[in-house]
């Protein structure tokens, strides 16, 4: 396996003259059965770093630099990873930063991880056996876990256990399918983005203890925007998972509506009333057909509907009679329970109108977004 350890730096040509010997002469040696290789990613450092690099290049062929305009850390990170999966044909992408604050001897422990079946590990502080800088305040370690906590709760995501993490390992068959040059955030929070992105994908994640430890030199780059960037991106991420069910609820309250006209019509013509509620029911599954296939997932991977309109019609009416058959049955017991009406409150409401509204909520509802995003309009996952 082609491995790429991607170090992004600015004003670290003190760093990087003491990090690339080390990786070369102690930590790389340990690799065996992977061809490793460095690319460092400068974003045209005043202080030299470029120069520093170079110099080291005649003496280590395995090391790669790419400079450019400095416009963020997650943005010389994607610039490395194009570069790494483009040019270098990397499998597999190591972010790594330049600051010592990642320690080089966990890399070794990071690929064996990887070769176990993991498609990518994380670095983890916040797992049995990992830490964080002592030289922390408290402010500083309560604003990471926090950040960390708040990115779990809104992302459902409690199987990770460090959601900023930047020490990660990741296979490139999944990252080939992150759009990584529309990320939300250019900075510190582009990692939740790839993070979340390649979880969706179904990716096997494993967590890696390690201590995070405190700059040597320099200065750190964290900042207050930087917080407030991560919760934007969090939040973004919640809103864009969430909007397909909220179309779905918009459809489905169409649908609703068409189901009660249908359904009240046959019975108004002499249909028996859990007829008219079948008759309802696939009046508003055809509905509902043509709202979700045109708007709802008109964004999805439709290679698994294995046909055509036609073909996908029949196939949601076929997966969707359950639905049907739900109904039908909520209403023909609650009219041998009930009668054909029900007493509420002051009202004398008819039986099927009252029980449809408690079934669809709670039973048809789940049972159909279930359907329809897992089988209809199913999104594939990559496959190694």
């Amino acid at each position: 396996m082609k491995i790429v350890i991607i170090s992004p730096t600015y004003n670290e040509a003190v760093n990087i003259k003491k990090l690339i010997p080390l990786l070369e002469e102690q930590i790389i040696p340990q690799i065996k059965n992977h061809d490793v290789k460095i690319l460092i990613v400068d974003d045209n450092s005043p202080d030299g770093t470029t120069d520093v690099v170079k110099e080291l290049m005649t003496k280590y062929k395995n090391v790669e630099l790419l400079n450019g305009d400095k416009k963020g850390l997650g943005a010389a990170y994607v610039r490395g990873m194009h570069y790494a999966m483009d040019k270098m044909q990397a499998d597999a992408i190591m972010e790594f930063d330049a600051d010592f604050q990642h320690d080089p001897a966990d890399i070794p422990r990071l690929i064996e991880a990887m070769d176990k079946g993991a498609d990518m590990v994380i670095g983890s502080r916040y797992v049995p056996g990992g830490g964080i800088p002592k030289e922390w305040g408290l402010h500083r370690k309560i604003i990471s876990r926090f950040g960390g906590l708040f990115a779990q709760i809104m992302l459902w995501r409690f199987d990770v256990h460090d959601m900023t993490a930047g020490y990660k390992l990741t296979r490139t068959s999944f990252l080939k399918n992150v759009d990584l040059d529309h990320l939300y955030s250019k900075y510190y929070a582009y990692k939740l983005h790839i993070l979340h992105d390649i979880l969706k994908q179904g990716a096997k994640v494993t967590e890696v203890p390690i201590i995070f430890y405190e700059r040597k030199e320099g200065s750190s780059k964290i900042t207050r925007k930087d917080l407030f960037d991560s919760f934007y991106v969090v939040v973004r991420l919640r809103l864009r998972d969430s909007a397909s069910f909220i179309k779905f609820l918009l459809v489905g309250g169409t649908g609703f509506l068409v189901q009660l006209i249908m359904q009240e019509g046959a019975v108004r013509i002499g249909t028996t009333h859990p007829v008219g509620v079948a008759i309802g029911a696939e009046s508003a599954i055809i509905s509902n057909f043509l709202f979700n296939n045109f708007w709802t997932f008109k964004a999805a991977d439709k290679s698994n509907t294995n046909g055509n309109f036609f073909v996908r019609l029949i196939k949601f009416n076929v997966t969707s009679l359950a639905s049907i058959v739900i109904q039908f049955f909520a209403d023909y017991f609650a009219e041998m329970f009930f009668g054909p009406k029900i007493q509420l409150l002051s009202y004398t409401l008819p039986t099927r109108i009252v029980i449809l509204i408690p079934t669809i909520i709670f039973l048809v509802i789940p049972l159909n977004y279930i359907i329809y995003s897992k089988i209809i309009w199913k999104t594939n996952k990559v496959k190694k």
